[in-house]
């Protein structure tokens, strides 16, 4: 959760645990009930999570039917059992979630950070850098899959950005969580898909006692007074038989916690107005707001009347730059931390310098503000396979199956019993008494029942064609062999097209993942204020860019985009290809094809020559070469007169003869070793 610990994270306004005045004490109160009806006008939301979930994880025979016999409320799978049937089912909707998991984590993708300015390219890599580590930091790959996973299921997803101690891991930090959509609220008359129209949105916490004292019980009397809220709280949670089964997202409510002995704490975030003056700066080129207050028109006005002292050969206000200011109606964000008693324990304004919630939000599909549903389009054509599939083995268990028809009176030498133990058994013998012009055939008979079910199969395949074109993940997406005589090219065209049925979707979450990524680049601009080396990009930048410089990056305006990664298998081998025929024609040295290559051996090799240098340096590569050698060396003469060529590097004099492909030899240079 927001904790805002940080000394320079923490809120203007009444610390927690202090006195609130009854106006403050009423707000919060109207605004805990604001946040409940939001919370309670996404319950149809939350109940169609619910059932996709369970129809993509879980039971899918539990939607509830009333019994004809009790007129009682059970599941369809309880009814099913109760007629002597088994609930057969046979999910096709988890390979389908598993595809586009699948795609999405194949099309990898990485933020870049663009500075305006052309000449600041290096603080565009810089930034770059800085939010790849925090990407790596918070393992963001595998959060977006699952909120791709709540996006698919609910048709919405959220995550939080805040920076402070994460005791998971240990440091300060940016953090990225995410949001459980069973517990999270907004507004509910949303319909711009971009989220712009967002007016009240948070979240639902069940914290141990322990926690909510460290986050918020900053005095001994906020301390005090948090355990008084909470007096029924400090018992021990108890265990649960059906853990990890998900049964406290399906019966949350809004003022009570999940579970006994846990805490609940509610976070809003709302977007409210003051009256203030609205101020333009010709002189600067800013503007922002001011408190509609006597204090602040004075402000202003003497500044203005500075500038005219300092300007006084202007003959009017219009030849002046001054600050021209009107009245107007601010808007801000405020949050409140509340239990369900309506107490405050913090509130401030938005302590971030993108002014905004520290939330980002993303529905799809919003079509005129109705919310979507991915899996549920397709939950009906789920439910007819099942049933097919339970009515086949219904007419299979119930039909003949090897039924055994005998004229009793053809055998008068044996009992029943032992014609069928002497009919079942390996070389069994049947004594038959055959009337004149009967056969056999007409005194021992056995049928199987050809049960008329090709009907069945054939709706059966129906259905499983229809689940895949409705979700558009059909067979060539899913990588399924053609049928036979399909040429090459129109199955990679099929394959093609087939990913365009979950464009709109993929490109939304990569929109979503944009508008994540540039709250998380504002808030590593307000928080990282001290140098640091982030060595987590690879080669893909220079050394200058990996040295975090805040002072440079907090005063210059970046945008954000999000591009393919680097770190694909196909571009690492054409990178690793390029930078060898460039080796290969001695256009770079060893040195810089394995600082820019992703070879597995790179790095150890790369350290094993800088090693070798560096004892070059020391004068330890004098050690290991023969006395005589090193006395003719060291009297300057090949042979024990002359002098050797200052330009004829010593290491050079060391290396072996190399045969080039023409077949001459010529002298192996340091920069020219090859790979083993």
């Amino acid at each position: 959760m927001n904790k805002f610990l940080d000394k320079r994270v923490k809120p203007s306004g009444n610390h927690p645990g202090m006195e609130h005045d009854g106006e403050i004490n009423a707000t919060a109160a109207d605004f805990l009930l604001e946040c409940a009806a939001c919370w309670n006008s996404l319950d149809e939301a939350r109940r169609k999570l619910r059932r996709s979930l369970m129809y993509s994880y879980g039971d899918q025979w539990g939607d509830t039917v009333t019994d004809p016999d009790t007129l009682v409320q059970i599941t369809e799978g309880e009814l099913i059992k109760k007629n002597g049937k088994v609930p057969l089912k046979n999910n096709m909707i988890a390979p389908i979630l598993s595809n586009i998991d699948g795609q999405l984590r194949q099309n990898i993708t990485r933020p870049v950070c663009v500075a305006r300015d052309q000449s600041e390219n290096k603080i565009g890599e810089m930034m770059s850098i800085a939010v790849e580590y925090v990407h790596d930091i918070n393992e963001l790959e595998e959060l977006d899959a699952d909120s791709m996973r709540m996006l698919l299921n609910g048709g919405m997803t959220a995550q939080r950005i805040e920076y402070g101690i994460n005791p998971s891991k240990g440091k300060r930090d940016v953090w990225v969580y995410g949001v459980n959509p069973s517990r999270l609220f907004f507004n509910s008359n949303l319909e711009d898909v971009r989220m712009w129209d967002v007016t009240c949105i948070g979240e639902l916490f069940d914290l141990p006692i322990d926690h909510v004292l460290a986050h918020f019980g900053k005095t001994p009397k906020a301390k005090q007074r948090i355990m008084e809220i909470y007096g029924g709280a400090f018992s021990s949670v108890p265990g649960n038989s059906r853990a990890m089964q998900g049964d406290e997202s399906r019966n949350l409510s809004f003022y009570s916690p999940s579970r006994s002995g846990l805490c609940r704490v509610i976070l809003g975030w709302k977007l409210e107005s003051r009256d203030s003056y609205l101020w333009n700066d010709e002189l600067r080129g800013t503007w922002g707001y001011l408190p509609y207050n006597d204090d602040s028109k004075h402000m202003l006005d003497a500044e203005n009347e500075k500038r005219r002292k300092e300007n006084g050969k202007a003959e009017s206000d219009d030849e002046l730059l001054l600050i021209s200011y009107s009245f107007a109606t601010e808007r801000y964000w405020y949050y409140r931390y509340m239990t369900p008693y309506g107490d405050i324990l913090q509130e401030g304004r938005s302590p971030y310098w993108h002014g905004e919630h520290n939330y980002v939000l993303h529905l799809y599909p919003l079509v005129q503000g109705k919310l979507g549903n991915f899996v549920e389009q397709f939950i009906d054509q789920q439910r007819a396979i099942n049933r097919t599939a339970t009515l086949i083995d219904f007419i299979r268990g119930t039909s003949s199956k090897g039924v055994l028809v005998v004229d009793d009176d053809a055998f008068e030498s044996m009992s029943r019993e032992e014609i069928v133990d002497e009919y079942v058994r390996y070389n069994g013998v049947l004594f038959v008494k055959l009337k004149p012009g009967q056969s056999i055939d007409g005194v021992v008979r056995q049928y199987n029942s050809s049960a008329a079910v090709a009907g069945d199969f054939e709706l059966l395949n129906l259905q499983l064609r229809l689940i895949n074109e409705i979700s558009g993940v059909n067979s060539a997406m899913q990588g399924h062999a053609p049928k036979a005589g399909t040429p090459a090219m129109l199955y990679a065209q099929q394959v093609q097209n087939s990913s365009l049925n979950l464009k709109g979707l993929l490109d939304g979450f990569r929109n979503y993942r944009r508008r994540r990524d540039t709250k998380l680049m504002k808030t590593i601009q307000q928080f990282y204020t001290e140098q640091r080396h982030l060595d987590i990009a690879g080669s893909n930048y220079s050394e200058e860019s990996k040295w975090y410089d805040p002072q440079r990056v907090q005063e210059c305006e970046l945008d954000i985009t999000i591009s393919d990664g680097y770190n694909t298998a196909a571009y690492q081998m054409l990178a690793n290809d390029f930078l060898m025929e460039l080796f290969r024609a001695n256009a770079v040295d060893v040195k810089t094809m394995l600082e820019n290559s992703s070879y597995p051996f790179a790095a150890k090799i790369l350290e094993a020559i800088k090693r070798n240098e560096q004892q070059a340096m020391q004068g330890n590569v004098m050690e290991g070469i023969p006395p005589e050698l090193l006395q003719q060396l060291q009297s300057g003469m090949p042979g024990g007169g002359g002098q050797v060529s200052p330009s004829v590097p010593l290491q050079q004099m060391q290396q072996p003869e190399r045969v080039q492909e023409d077949g001459n030899p010529h002298t192996a240079t340091a920069d020219a070793v090859p790979l083993p």
